[in-house]
């Protein structure tokens, strides 16, 4: 059994496409193959974080392109004289799959934040001083009305005018029958 306290090097293979080297003990006096199930973990939790990002504005634009075609087919309903029944089922789909798509983006926020949160406690217990997740907590939070600019708030107002739109389309249309 060798003894791994002693060790005061270590070279860990953190992604696939570069190398980063950390210097320093072992964390918590832990086996190289607990180490290297951390490191494993730390590329799937990597991997996961991109692919929220993602998905997240991936999202973003499906919903606009939907938003604009729904749009599209009111505005065509309303040019027939009777408009037909579409005029008052297309604002409540719009309210429908805008609240749906909201809350799809409320769920992919906490799970976002989820990776951020185990990728910091495993760049800990690697010893990663200098992490890709370490570096969201070294930024201050902003102050005042700055703190609304950020993609979560620019994301949820595009959401909020959306259906505020579908809303308001619904409301006209229902006091003009």
């Amino acid at each position: 059994c060798h003894n791994y306290i002693d060790k005061k090097v270590s070279k860990w293979y953190i992604d696939s496409s570069s190398y980063k080297y950390i210097r320093g003990p072992l964390m918590n006096n832990e086996r190289p193959d607990i180490q290297e199930n951390y490191r494993f973990e730390y590329r799937e939790v990597s991997t996961n974080h991109r692919l929220f990002i993602t998905l997240r504005f991936t999202t973003a634009a499906f919903t606009a392109a939907i938003q604009s075609a729904l749009l599209t087919f009111y505005s065509q309903t309303l040019q027939k004289l009777p408009p037909t029944g579409y005029a008052t089922i297309i604002p409540i789909i719009g309210i429908i799959s805008t609240i749906a798509v909201f809350l799809i983006e409320q769920r992919n926020i906490v799970l976002f934040r989820l990776m951020v949160k185990r990728g910091k406690e495993l760049e800990f217990k690697m010893g990663l001083i200098d992490g890709q997740f370490g570096r969201f907590g070294e930024i201050s939070p902003p102050k005042g009305l700055k703190k609304f600019v950020t993609h979560t708030w620019g994301i949820r107002f595009v959401y909020l005018m959306f259906l505020a739109m579908w809303v308001f389309l619904y409301i006209l249309n229902w006091l003009n029958h």
